[in-house]
């Protein structure tokens, strides 16, 4: 029996028990009309004070017929009894979302993406997907592909925008202003066994929170579902928001460093008070989701940096395997800044609350916005170094990539 979770609500429900909602399409077999459009205050309700009364109506929701085909998983399509016309389209029972036709029929990763505003959340995203879809689908043998209309909106939108246009994604709207939509795509990635070569595939979902909704526990409690039906979090820490690098950066002619906002210690805490509160918290204490904790904007870090860092180079993905050995590297390279930065004050407490974690060091766009258009993207377009390695460290953890390791890191290892 398949179990899907909602990626609107995270509510959890076995295929089979899913509502449909009706097309209002004509070619039924009951007279050849349409149904009509009907109130969803369930919908309206979920989505808050900026959803307009006309688009409350929507297309009425039927109970999943009974029968082999609900028995065996809820069936790809059903016959609305009203019309009679097949719907494709399936809800969530508690908050009446509607679901991608093809999100139903596969496992699901949720990766709920955490950060203080200005961290760079939004453009993270948009680079990551045009990184899978490109050079690390590639070197993996994946694809990746947008579920749902509104996902291939927003993921269309946002290429274009940084690609073409070269403008930076717009802040994330805050909670207070309604709910902000989670972003679905189909990954398929090869599987090879004794069957003979297939391929598997994954729906992932990623749901950003906007930094205002972190500046304290009460606030983050809006998203205490969200983040208890994680499989992974990543943790985008922009180290230009820390006063002591700030201080150790030389003076230049770059755009304005960015206003301090929550210190990640604080929004680390939090996440794990959450999560602990959701059931999610192990026999001493600590959280189990795993968690990549990513310093954002290594570019900016370059005059911190020795000329043979990892953090200077894509990792190569040889083999298309996952490199436990530069992983390990990356981690303890990340882990000795941050001991100069605040004495390892935030990797302690990251220590201390969570049982799987590791540190990751990225740059969405390679260099740093004009100074003189700081909501510009660089003239040459993102040339991003090791934007990837978060997820695929969560899928990773997940078993859904193979693992290289050679040396003294072919032993698996807790904690890091």
């Amino acid at each position: 029996m398949t179990t899907v979770i909602c990626p609107y609500c995270f509510d959890r429900a076995a295929a089979r028990q899913l509502p449909y909602r009706c097309l209002m399409k004509a070619a039924g077999v009951h007279g050849d009309k349409p149904c009509e459009a009907e109130r969803d205050d369930i919908w309206a309700e979920f989505m808050g004070p900026s959803v307009p009364p006309a688009l409350r109506l929507r297309g009425p929701v039927f109970a999943a017929p009974r029968g082999l085909a609900g028995l065996c998983g809820g069936g790809s399509r059903a016959d609305c009894p009203g019309c009679g016309v097949p719907t494709p389209v399936r809800v969530c029972r508690r908050c009446h979302s509607d679901l991608p036709s093809d999100y139903c029929d596969q496992d699901s990763r949720i990766i709920a993406l955490v950060g203080a505003k200005a961290s760079g959340k939004s453009t993270f995203v948009s680079v990551l997907v045009n990184e899978l879809r490109n050079r690390v689908g590639r070197a993996y043998g994946a694809s990746l592909a947008g579920m749902g209309s509104d996902t291939q909106r927003r993921d269309r939108e946002l290429a274009e925008d940084l690609y073409d246009r070269l403008r930076l994604p717009d802040a994330t709207r805050p909670a207070a202003m309604g709910f902000n939509d989670p972003l679905m795509y189909r990954l398929s990635l090869p599987r090879r066994g004794l069957l003979g070569d297939g391929s598997r595939h994954t729906a992932l979902v990623f749901f950003d929170a906007a930094g205002e909704d972190l500046k304290s526990a009460e606030a983050m409690d809006r998203y205490t579902s969200y983040l208890g039906a994680a499989d992974g979090i990543i943790l985008l820490v922009d180290p230009l928001q820390l006063g002591s690098v700030r201080d150790r950066l030389p003076p230049g002619d770059g755009p304005p460093l960015p206003a301090v906002e929550t210190p990640p210690q604080q929004i680390a805490a939090d996440l794990a008070a959450q999560l602990r509160a959701h059931g999610r918290g192990g026999s001493r204490g600590r959280v189990s989701t795993p968690i990549a904790v990513a310093v954002t904007k290594s570019d900016a870090l370059r005059p911190l940096l020795g000329p043979h860092s990892p953090l200077l180079r894509n990792a190569s993905h040889a083999g298309g395997a996952w490199d436990e050995e530069d992983r390990l590297t990356v981690h303890e390279e990340m882990r000795s800044l941050m001991d100069g930065w605040d004495s390892g004050a935030l990797y302690r407490q990251l220590e201390r609350d969570f049982a799987k974690l590791s540190l990751f060091g990225l740059s969405a766009l390679g260099a740093p916005p004009p100074a003189h258009a700081p909501a510009d993207a660089p003239k040459s377009g993102p040339q991003p170094l090791r934007v990837e390695d978060p997820l695929l460290w969560l899928l990773r953890e997940r078993g859904l990539l193979p693992v290289h390791r050679t040396g003294k890191h072919a032993r698996e290892g807790s904690g890091a």
